[in-house]
């Protein structure tokens, strides 16, 4: 059971937005190998996301679209409508509303729910199941969902797995489930910061939440961040700028 003034962060991630959007609205392409790219007609048009079939195939975002058809020469190809991406990401959000006030929209196809008033009703796991499932009915889409007691652990727990995943992170489980991670992994570190903190001798989270925060600021000769807690008692994050990129730093207290 849990406490009743437990705090409960959902992170609902939806997985290959565009492509799912395409698939959802034009069944003919369901299980079949779908990228949305920038003008799709060239070969040097940039591949946005795709669908997992293609990502099967190897296909990935960033790559040309005649890089993409080389590694998935029967890859279907559409231009982004991002009018119905909009109307569709409203629809979500309408649909997210239905069970909390406190829902921070992070971008067009995630957003942060706090459900901590629902704890004395629903087991998280069964409301976060029920979500997904009104999602994939209704909007005919797959999302992930992590559930932790803050936003840093829930958008690390949505990560876990795709597509339709549901996974908790409890911060009694950070050694297990977080510390043996590669530092690229962390929400925050691009492949930039990665290499420097790997230069620095720091692979996984758990280096990472096991250095000084100082002494990084100091390798890195950069300035100093800010320490904040984040609903925890056993971390807090600190964050670091980076060559003008702030990141976040586990601290164990």
């Amino acid at each position: 059971m849990m406490m009743a003034n437990a705090r409960v962060i959902f992170h609902v991630d939806m997985n290959s937005f565009y492509a799912s959007v395409e698939i959802a609205n034009h069944p003919e392409l369901r299980e079949k190998p779908l990228a949305i790219a920038g003008k799709a007609e060239e070969r040097h048009g940039i591949v946005v996301t795709s669908s997992y079939e293609a990502r099967k195939m190897g296909v990935r975002t960033t790559m040309t679209v005649h890089e993409a058809k080389k590694k998935c020469p029967q890859l279907i190809v559409r231009h982004p409508d991002f009018a119905l991406y909009r109307r569709t990401s409203e629809q979500l959000f309408t649909l997210l509303k239905d069970y909390t006030n406190i829902v921070e929209k992070a971008s067009i196809d995630e957003g942060y729910l706090d459900v901590s008033n629902w704890i004395h009703r629903r087991h998280p796991l069964n409301l976060a199941s029920e979500i997904q499932s009104r999602i994939r009915a209704e909007l005919h889409l797959p999302c992930s969902i992590g559930i932790a007691p803050n936003k840093f652990l829930a958008k690390m727990a949505s990560n876990m797995k795709k597509p339709m995943g549901i996974t908790v992170i409890r911060k009694r489980e950070l050694s297990q489930k977080l510390w043996p991670l590669p530092i690229g992994k962390m929400h925050g570190v691009g492949p930039k910061t990665e290499e420097k903190f790997s230069l620095a001798g720091i692979k996984t989270i758990g280096d990472l939440a096991a250095s000084n925060p100082d002494a990084i600021e100091k390798n890195m000769e950069e300035t100093a961040g800010v320490c904040m807690t984040l609903q925890m008692d056993v971390t807090c994050v600190r964050l670091i700028r980076i060559h003008g990129t702030v990141i976040k730093v586990l601290v164990i207290q």
